[in-house]
């Protein structure tokens, strides 16, 4: 017969002293946590509500009205269509609109590439203009012309053509004013920009005239005025190239023809007199 024996172990009042306190310390410490949250959630909603306050002064005071719209460092876009695009008007509240927006305003002119935006305090808002320049002329169909920059893009469509190069043989199919040139045109644009620029350098860049970038491989200048055609070939040799362009222009001056110099010997450059 087994006989359940009851134990006598009894807790130690010093152990249960120490877990007590243990748990009062633990309810303290939630207690301060719980508070210290309710603190800054607090100050988080004061300090919006400042901020709204703030916010609604800046809107809704005439501190902050435009006194003065100032445009700078453009000379192709008048300042009146300029200021025209960016919506601003004088009286109006200058944080109204945001930068950015007023960027893009102006910036559907395509002749602006970037504009800076200035806010001072006595209500005057600057607006430094990047304007792009005109380089080359596309030759469209309906004798119409398209201007474009160093970058392709396209500034403007007009039926009258500048003193500029006009380019020949393009692929590009959306000939519109903002768009840019597809990216076949533009690397054949990029090896155009060191021919005229090397051109430039030696003098002959104005009588350069039409160039024709149909064939990568065989870039076509006319010199009219010169009664001659430059059979130029790729982008290689550019300034070997134009040192006998501007050779043979002086050997073979008043005589009708072609600088071949698409060949595959740079040293046998030749002149091709027009029968």
């Amino acid at each position: 017969m087994k006989v359940a024996i009851k134990s006598n172990k009894t807790k130690n009042p010093k152990e249960t002293s120490n877990k007590k306190v243990k748990q009062v310390k633990k309810k303290r410490l939630s207690s301060k946590k719980k508070s210290i949250k309710r603190r800054k959630a607090v100050a988080v909603i004061f300090f919006i509500l400042i901020l709204l306050a703030i916010i609604a002064l800046i809107l809704l005071s005439d501190l902050f009205n435009i006194k003065q719209i100032t445009v700078i460092n453009n000379s192709k876009v008048s300042t009146e269509e300029i200021i025209e695009k960016s919506t601003l008007a004088v009286e109006d509240n200058m944080f109204k609109t945001f930068k950015s927006t007023i960027r893009d305003n102006i910036k559907s002119n395509a002749y602006i590439e970037d504009v800076t935006i200035t806010k001072k305090l006595n209500g005057e808002i600057i607006l430094d203009v990047k304007e792009r320049i005109c380089t080359y002329i596309l030759q469209m169909e309906n004798n119409k012309y398209a201007y474009i920059n160093n970058q392709g893009y396209i500034l403007e469509i007009s039926e009258e053509p500048l003193q500029l190069p006009i380019i020949k043989g393009f692929s590009t199919q959306e000939i519109a004013t903002g768009n840019r040139m597809d990216a076949q045109d533009l690397k054949k644009l990029d090896i155009l920009i060191q021919i005229t620029e090397t051109a430039k350098s030696n003098g002959i860049k104005d009588i350069i005239t039409t160039i024709d970038i149909s064939d990568e491989n065989n870039f076509i200048l006319e010199i009219p005025s010169e009664g001659k055609i430059v059979q130029f070939g790729d982008g290689t040799n550019i300034n070997v190239k134009i040192l006998w362009i501007v050779d043979l222009i002086e050997r073979e001056k008043g005589i009708e023809g072609e600088i071949i110099l698409n060949v595959p010997d740079i040293k046998k450059v030749y002149f091709r007199e027009k029968v």
